[in-house]
């Protein structure tokens, strides 16, 4: 679990290597690449890993794609997160950690349902927009991991958020604004609506003159989610 809540732990020691990953001097000279860049060197990388899945709209990026966006060698990637796998995993710590704490303020304010849902729907997209491979990445390393690494996303992202929505949800129809709906449905029904703008404007993006990228269309879309979502979900 996280030291706090909302506070990621990383996965891997910024000062040393996974053990029996690297030869010797690989090892010397990822640490002579560690020492030119400073303490930066680990935002660099994330950076450049955020950079090129906006750009390709895709988390498949490789490991060398990465060291080369960020001007270093892969085995400094790996004296800092021990390979690919703890280099993404770190990312979406980081990415997620606002949301999470945002998250926990949302469920404790003495409001209505229809008033936290709509805060909610309009931050699942807005963190969306910022990090538009966010469920991409999540989907796959929760689904391909297996290990530590899996089972953390899960407990610490995934089923927070499942479980912040029941609580909206649940409110929602005790206090006769929500009609009666499976919390689960519910939970699948708004996270797609939410993440498809995002996981598709790539692809999508020539067919419409690059609206899905514009700020303007994901604000109008924001408002029409959340009317749309509420409308569904009235008595």
């Amino acid at each position: 679990m996280w030291p706090a809540p909302g506070v990621p732990r990383p996965i891997f020691s910024a000062g040393r290597p996974a053990a029996g990953r690297m030869t010797a001097a690989t090892d010397r000279g990822a640490a002579a690449g560690a020492a030119r860049l400073g303490a930066s060197a680990r935002d660099i990388l994330l950076d450049a890993a955020r950079d090129l899945m906006i750009e390709t709209g895709s988390s498949d990026v490789s490991l060398h794609a990465i060291a080369r966006r960020a001007g270093v060698t892969a085995p400094l990637v790996k004296y800092y997160f021990g390979g690919k796998e703890g280099l993404l995993t770190a990312l979406v710590e980081a990415d997620t950690s606002r949301s999470l704490t945002q998250l926990e303020g949302l469920l404790a304010m003495d409001v209505s349902a229809t008033q936290k849902l709509t805060l909610h729907v309009t931050g699942i997209i807005r963190n969306y927009a910022r990090h538009p491979y966010l469920n991409g990445l999540l989907n796959r390393l929760v689904r391909d991991s297996g290990n530590e690494a899996s089972e953390r996303i899960k407990a610490n992202f995934v089923e927070p958020l499942i479980n912040a929505q029941r609580r909206i949800i649940e409110q929602g129809v005790a206090a006769g604004e929500f009609r009666a709906i499976d919390p689960d449905h519910a939970y699948f029904l708004i996270v797609g609506a939410c993440q498809y703008l995002f996981a598709t404007r790539v692809p999508f993006g020539d067919l419409m003159n690059g609206a899905p990228s514009q700020d303007t269309f994901v604000r109008t879309f924001t408002a029409e989610a959340v009317d749309f979502i509420l409308r569904g979900l009235r008595p």
